[in-house]
């Protein structure tokens, strides 16, 4: 593991050496996604804050650096979010952690990583040349987490995203208007034409939905996909003037 003396920024992820260049890619890409999402959603006063990368020679300690003029309150605030992220996790508290659903995927890709390796080693952030370890336990963690808890019939509105094939059934994947991410949606072959014609359209699903333990929708069984008007379809202000007019 590094020292403290090594690591040159105050936010910088230690891989170790025992990495293949394209696992070191992937994990760089992790890193900095999570660099990214922190920053994101830490928005204090509103300034744009922009990161340099800084690689320490001769060593796979890789980190970021901020722009001169970022406020030094928000960068605190970054760097909390940075270290509490993971040590919130380590302790088995997935909610408590606070984070986005992109950053906990950036987080179990690199537990992932460090499960690839059997020396039990870890990957290390660095965060105000502190140690936060990302061991194996966390995307075990994350997964379970995931995992489908309940399910309800109900409804969905968004727009059809992509079409995939899959073993004898289609699934399409349907980015939901009160959701961040698209939720998977799968349909009988029946309803195969239906579906088809309605790609990149906004369609109402109806059928069994999937839910993750803190209520998030996964998944979908459709039982009727109905085609909705796009906002250009709607009648205007004018179209429908005088109809609530008071006599």
């Amino acid at each position: 593991m590094a020292t403290p003396d090594q690591i040159p920024t105050d936010l910088t992820i230690d891989l170790g050496d025992d990495l293949s260049p394209e696992e070191f890619v992937a994990a760089v890409r992790s890193f900095m996604g999570y660099v990214a999402e922190i920053t994101a959603s830490q928005k204090g006063d509103g300034a744009e804050i922009s990161w340099t990368v800084r690689v320490r020679e001769g060593s796979a300690l890789v980190g970021v650096e901020p722009n001169k003029g970022a406020p030094p309150s928000r960068l605190a605030m970054i760097y909390n979010k940075a270290e509490f992220g993971p040590t919130a996790l380590a302790r088995g508290d997935v909610h408590g952690a606070g984070l986005s659903e992109k950053s906990l995927n950036h987080l179990k890709s690199l537990s992932d990583l460090v499960s690839k390796h059997k020396d039990g080693r870890g990957v290390n952030l660095w965060v105000k040349k502190k140690p936060v370890r990302i061991g194996a336990g966390i995307a075990k963690l994350i997964r379970e987490d995931w995992e489908t808890d309940y399910y309800d019939v109900g409804t969905i509105e968004g727009r059809l995203e992509a079409i995939q094939d899959s073993a004898g059934s289609l699934k399409i994947r349907v980015n939901d208007f009160l959701y961040s991410r698209a939720i998977n949606c799968i349909v009988p072959e029946r309803m195969i034409e239906k579906v088809l014609s309605s790609f990149r359209r906004r369609v109402e699903i109806e059928g069994r939905i999937h839910y993750r333990r803190d209520g998030t929708p996964i998944s979908i069984e459709a039982y009727m996909i109905d085609v909705l008007p796009e906002d250009s379809d709607l009648p205007t202000a004018d179209d429908v003037r005088g109809i609530m007019a008071v006599t």
